[in-house]
C-alpha cells in the first residue's frame, strides 16, 4: 500500500515539474518590443497616413460692370468704349509664376475668348484681356514666361465688348450670362497648374459673384 502511494506521488510530481518547465519556455519565447523597435514602426512612412497635398492657388472673381475703357479688342489701347470689368482675388501660398488668364464665353451658339498672355512672344488667343495691379497699373506681357505673385493679390480684367467684331462676333454684357475662367501658372517647383472657375453676371450693373 505505501508502495502504491509512492508510485503516485512520484507520478504527480513528474507531471508538474513537466508543465512548469513549459510555461517557463512559452515566456521566455515572447520577446519583448524594446523602446527602439516602436519608435522605428511610429517612423516608418508606410505606416502614417498619407498627407493631403497644399492646392497651390485658389481665386475669386467678381463682376463689376461696364465701366472703363481700357482695351480695345485687339490691343491694351483705349478705344472710346467701356469696357466689361470683372475683379480677381489670387490666393496663393507659395510663390508662382501667372502665364496666362483666360475668359470664354459660349452661350446660345457664341464661342469667345479673351486673353492675357505674360510673354510677349506667345499668340493671343482670341481677343485681348487687360490685366491691371492693384497700383492701377496695366501688367503688359514681358520676355519671361511668367508674373510672380505670392499670397493674396487683387486684380481687375477688362475685356472688350464686341460689335461685329472680325465680320461675326458681337457681345454686349448683360444679367445672367456665364463665363469660364482658367489661370494657368507655375509653382515653386516648376509644376504645370491650371486653376478654373465659373464667373455669372447676376445683375446688370451691379456686382455678381461666381456662383
Amino acid at each position: 500500500m505505501k508502495l502504491m502511494i509512492k508510485a503516485i506521488l512520484l507520478i504527480f510530481l513528474v507531471f508538474y515539474l513537466s508543465g512548469c518547465g513549459t510555461s517557463a519556455n512559452s515566456k521566455n519565447s515572447q520577446t519583448p518590443q524594446t523602446a527602439q523597435d516602436q519608435t522605428e514602426a511610429s517612423s516608418n512612412p508606410s505606416s502614417q497616413p498619407p498627407l493631403e497635398p497644399a492646392q497651390p492657388a485658389a481665386a475669386d472673381c467678381r463682376w463689376i460692370g461696364v465701366d472703363q475703357d481700357i482695351v480695345s479688342p485687339n490691343e491694351i489701347k483705349a478705344d472710346g468704349k467701356q469696357d466689361g470689368h470683372f475683379h480677381l482675388t489670387l490666393s496663393v501660398n507659395q510663390s508662382v509664376a501667372l502665364k496666362s488668364i483666360m475668359i470664354r464665353y459660349s452661350e446660345f451658339g457664341k464661342s469667345l475668348k479673351w486673353t492675357w498672355i505674360y510673354n510677349q512672344n506667345l499668340p493671343i488667343q482670341g481677343y485681348v484681356m487687360g490685366l491691371v495691379d492693384e497700383s492701377g497699373k496695366a501688367i503688359l506681357p514681358q520676355g519671361d514666361n511668367g508674373y510672380i505673385v505670392n499670397g493674396l493679390t487683387d486684380f481687375d480684367l477688362y475685356l472688350s465688348e464686341l460689335e461685329n467684331e472680325n465680320g461675326r462676333d458681337t457681345l454686349k454684357f448683360a444679367a445672367n450670362q456665364t463665363f469660364d475662367l482658367q489661370i494657368n501658372y507655375v509653382t515653386e517647383k516648376n509644376e504645370e497648374k491650371e486653376f478654373r472657375n465659373t464667373l455669372k453676371i447676376q445683375s446688370e450693373g451691379t456686382n455678381g459673384v461666381n456662383p
